[in-house]
C-alpha cells in the first residue's frame, strides 16, 4: 500500500510540474518528492524492474525514429567519434590531476572520482581496490543530478505531445510494438548475463530500427510510456541522495562541485570548438558529451526533437569504454597477485 501511495504521489507531482511547463517535469517531480518525503519519515520504494522499463521505453521510442530519421552527423561521424574520445580523455585527466594535487585524494580515490560517469564501473573498481566509496558515490550522484538538471535546462519548455493519434491504438500498431519490445527484452536478457552496459536499451533500439521498416505503416510509440519512464527515472535519481546522511553529503559537497565544474567546463570548451569547426549544434554536442546519464540526456533530446540517436550512441560508446576499465584493472591486479603467489609457493633449492 505504501508503495502505491508513494508512487501515485510522485506521478501527481510530476504531472503538476509538466502542467506548469517545467522541463522534464515528469522526472524532476518524482525526484523532488522522494527527497522531501525522506525527512518526514516516508519513503518511496523503487519499483522492481524500473531500469529495464526505462531502457526498453527509451530504446524503442528512439529506434522507431530511424525509419524517417536522418543521422545528422553522418558525414562527420568518424571525426566526432575521435573528438568524443578526446573529450573523455581530457575530462578524466583534468579531474584526476585536480583530485591528486588540489583535493589531496589518494591515487585510488582520484581514479574513481575522475571516471566520467558509469556508477556500476565505479562501484566495481571501489570494491576491488578496497577504497571507501562514500565520497566517490556522493560525487558521482551529485554529478548525475546536476547534469540531469542541465539537460532539463537545455530542453527548455520543450515537451513531446501527449495526444493519441487514431493509428496509435490500432491492432497493427500495438502488435508491432509488442513484438519489438518483446524481442528487445529477450535479447537484452542475453546481454545482461555478460554484464553489457544498458543491455535492454541497445537491443530494443536495434530491434525497433531493424523491424520498423518491415511494417507497412509507421509504428508509433505512446508518449505516456515515456512519461511513465521519466517518473521511474526520477525516483531512481532521488534514491541516489537519500542513501546518505545530510552530514556526509555536506562534507563532500565542495569537492564534488569542483569535479563537476571541471568536467562540465571541459565539455563546454570541446563542444564550442567542435560546433564552430563542423557547424554542428552546440546543445546537441553538450547532451552527447557530458558525463551524465544516457537516459536523462536521451529524454532531453527526445523533448527537443533533436538527433536522439546520436545522443544515445555517443553515451553508449562512452559507457562501453568506461565499463572496460574495471575489467582491465581487475584482470591486471589478479595477474599480479597470482604471479606473486606463484613466486611465494616456488620451492627453494636445498643447500
Amino acid at each position: 500500500m505504501k508503495l502505491l501511495v508513494g508512487f501515485v504521489l510522485c506521478i501527481l507531482v510530476g504531472l503538476g510540474f509538466t502542467y506548469c511547463n517545467v522541463p522534464l517535469g515528469m522526472m524532476f517531480g518524482p525526484l523532488i518528492t522522494v527527497l522531501l518525503l525522506k525527512p518526514m519519515g516516508f519513503s518511496v520504494p523503487v519499483l522492481p524492474g524500473s531500469m529495464t522499463v526505462i531502457q526498453l521505453s527509451l530504446g524503442t521510442s528512439i529506434g522507431l525514429l530511424f525509419r524517417d530519421f536522418s543521422f545528422g552527423a553522418q558525414e562527420h561521424i568518424a571525426f566526432l567519434l575521435l573528438l568524443l574520445l578526446l573529450c573523455l580523455s581530457l575530462q578524466f585527466t583534468a579531474c584526476y590531476l585536480w583530485c591528486i594535487h588540489r583535493l589531496r585524494w589518494s591515487r585510488d580515490e582520484a581514479l574513481l572520482g575522475a571516471v566520467p560517469g558509469a556508477m556500476a564501473a565505479v562501484l566495481a573498481l571501489a570494491s576491488h581496490i578496497k577504497t571507501p566509496p562514500q565520497k566517490i558515490i556522493i560525487s558521482h550522484s551529485l554529478r548525475l543530478i546536476t547534469l540531469t538538471l542541465f539537460a532539463g535546462y537545455i530542453s527548455g519548455g520543450a515537451h513531446t505531445p501527449t495526444d493519441f493519434p487514431p493509428v496509435l491504438l490500432t491492432a497493427t500498431n500495438m502488435l508491432w510494438l509488442l513484438g519489438i519490445v518483446l524481442a528487445g527484452y529477450v535479447l537484452g536478457k542475453c546481454l545482461e548475463r555478460i554484464h553489457f552496459p544498458a543491455p535492454f536499451m541497445i537491443t530494443s533500439l536495434l530491434c525497433a530500427a531493424l523491424l520498423h521498416p518491415l511494417s507497412s505503416q509507421t509504428v508509433l510509440f505512446p508518449d505516456i510510456f515515456n512519461q511513465f519512464s521519466m517518473a521511474l527515472m526520477g525516483i531512481l535519481l532521488g534514491h541516489h541522495f537519500i542513501a546518505f546522511t545530510l552530514t556526509a553529503f555536506m562534507r563532500h559537497l565542495w569537492s564534488s562541485m569542483q569535479l563537476i565544474t571541471i568536467g562540465l567546463g571541459v565539455t563546454v570548451v570541446m563542444a564550442l570548438a567542435t560546433s564552430h569547426l563542423l557547424d554542428y549544434p552546440f546543445y546537441l554536442l553538450m547532451l552527447s558529451w557530458v558525463p551524465g546519464s544516457v537516459e536523462s540526456m536521451s529524454f532531453a533530446a527526445l523533448a527537443l526533437k533533436a538527433d536522439a540517436g546520436f545522443v544515445m550512441a555517443s553515451h553508449i560508446i562512452r559507457m562501453l569504454i568506461i565499463q572496460t576499465l574495471p575489467a582491465i584493472v581487475i584482470y591486471r591486479k589478479r595477474e599480479v597477485m597470482q604471479g606473486n603467489g606463484a613466486k611465494m609457493r616456488k620451492p627453494t633449492k636445498p643447500l
